[in-house]
């Protein structure tokens, strides 16, 4: 008997359905091995650093050895980045004398499962290695600053990445209330079936003199309007980018208003069921045979991805997209909805740009040519990637109208408004910003989110996040005492170290002693 070992259950169900009768698929429902609950767990002893890590998952190990009695060859498929080759080295020291392989797929189809097979591997110590460094790092954090936030009754915890998205919706918040609106006007012509804006010589339509655009009104207000001009250009409009997890959570925040967490929950359950690619990622590549694939079933429509290169990389492969195209297996309702969303952003990033025709039509008052307004508007001449584009984009159309022709406007009036403060976060701009600044990674998301909502320093208003007083005295206290632990530009060359343990360029037990060393001396 050959046994590959999966940390998921449903994952072993679909991979079971793939693999010869010989083959047994087990789950080990996620870790087995972490950091202990009620200690420390890390020590310096002679420059040296030990990790105390327990078993926490005895039922698994005990199943395990139940089946090594039968198993000559045993693969190990857990997930492709830092926390499932964590999960495959803490199985293997378990695997004593047994023949011990590294699984690495994408996307749990046949083709895919075979090809791992033909390209078996060793566990990736680096790849182990940065996940260390990682969990080390935020339980250094954990295990030193929060005490003292208790000791103040201030807050509950503190978290390297959960600390830095929290400044970053406080100091939105005080944005906000330090906010000061000003005013400013436009002259608008309006022609019932359109506006048209009073434009300056840089062809600016926004004025601060409200005296200034009433003496104009004056004026024109009688007057009849002619036809300048009538300026056509093509406009092409980019196809979007395949998804990548950032992305996912922020259009299906958008589209059906899903909250991080429940899209990675329902992400998790597609890519189990073999129906997308891995979920957690920050690529944008699409591989060579999935595109050979699209392209036959897109034919004249198709036209290669945007290749973008990515600011902060990650170990996955290729962007989120569906598996298969057609004969999709029966999925919940909210399944289904995610499904046919990354579906349809797939389709899109393989599809033609859309082109536009822009109409810029620029008018005067017959009594007074001196004042120019200009209104603007689109039409879609090829639709290209919008046919499949899960989105509406809406487009200003104007009617059709000759260049002689003498226009009498409905009425001519000064309109006033006022700039308005920046919007609060939501889950999935906040996740757009943290992965801008380089901040935490796909798999942490959601999960960064879920902390903030059950520390009860963030609560949801209007689908926005709004931060609580305990939230605010958390980041007045930590910028006060550890500036270093929310100051973003460390937090994201933080991550940056971590990509360079992964690929062995740092030595991790080192990095770790130097930043607990550093948080000693803060203490």
């Amino acid at each position: 008997m050959k046994l590959v070992i999966v940390e998921s259950p449903k994952k072993a169900k679909t991979i079971k359905n793939f693999l010869p009768k010989d083959f047994k698929v087990i789950s080990s429902y996620g870790h087995i091995y972490d950091l202990p609950k009620n200690e420390f767990g890390i020590s310096i002893k002679n420059g040296n650093l030990y990790i105390k890590y327990k078993v926490i998952k005895w039922h698994f190990i005990k199943k395990l050895k139940s089946f090594l009695k039968y198993s000559k060859e045993v693969f190990l498929a857990t997930d492709p980045d830092r926390e499932g080759e964590f999960i495959a080295w803490s199985i293997k020291l378990f695997l004593k004398n047994k023949n011990v392989y590294r699984l690495r797929f994408y996307e749990i189809t046949k083709n895919a499962i075979y090809q791992a097979f033909k390209n078996k591997d060793k566990i990736n110590n680096n790849l182990v290695n940065s996940q260390k460094s990682r969990r080390c790092i935020d339980r250094i954090i954990g295990y030193t600053i929060s005490p003292i936030l208790w000791k103040h009754n201030i807050g509950k915890s503190c978290g390297r990445v959960q600390s830095a998205a929290l400044r970053i919706i406080v100091e939105r918040e005080l944005e906000i209330k330090n906010f000061k609106p000003k005013k400013y006007y436009h002259l608008i012509a309006d022609f019932s079936k359109f506006k048209a804006y009073l434009i300056d010589n840089k062809n600016n339509h926004i004025f601060k003199d409200k005296d200034h655009l009433e003496k104009i009104l004056e004026k024109i207000n009688k007057d009849k309007f002619k036809i300048k001009e009538i300026l056509k250009k093509e406009k092409i409009l980019k196809k979007p980018l395949p998804l990548d997890t950032a992305k996912l959570q922020r259009v299906a925040f958008l589209k059906y208003n899903f909250s991080s967490p429940f899209t990675m929950k329902l992400a998790q359950n597609l890519y189990e069921k073999g129906l997308i690619t891995y979920h957690r990622t920050d690529s944008y590549r699409l591989s060579k045979n999935f595109l050979n694939e699209i392209k036959n079933y897109l034919k004249e429509k198709y036209e290669e991805p945007i290749s973008k290169k990515e600011k902060f990389s990650q170990e996955a492969h290729e962007a989120i997209r569906q598996t298969q195209i057609e004969n999709i297996p029966k999925l919940n309702k909210y399944e289904k909805l995610l499904f046919d969303l990354i579906l349809k952003y797939t389709l899109s990033s393989c599809s033609k740009n859309a082109l536009i025709e822009e109409t810029n039509i620029y008018l005067f008052p017959q009594n007074h040519k001196e004042f120019i307004f200009k209104t603007t508007g689109e039409k879609i001449k090829e639709y290209g990637y919008l046919e499949f584009f899960p989105f509406k984009i809406k487009f200003n159309s104007l009617p059709d109208i000759a260049l002689d022709k003498e226009l009498k406007p409905s009425k001519i009036y000064v309109e006033e408004k006022e700039t308005k403060p920046p919007a609060r976060y939501t889950e999935s701009s906040l996740i757009k910003e943290l992965k801008k600044l380089g901040i935490g990674r796909p798999s942490t998301y959601a999960e960064i989110i879920k902390i903030l909502y059950k520390r009860n320093y963030v609560i949801k208003e209007k689908n926005s996040l709004k931060p609580t007083e305990i939230g605010i005295k958390v980041i007045e206290f930590l910028r006060k005492n550890f500036p270093e632990i929310i100051d973003l530009k460390l937090t994201s060359k933080m991550e940056k170290d971590l990509d360079k343990i992964r690929d062995g360029k740092i030595d991790f037990e080192k990095y770790v002693i130097d930043f607990w060393n550093k948080i000693k001396s803060l203490l």
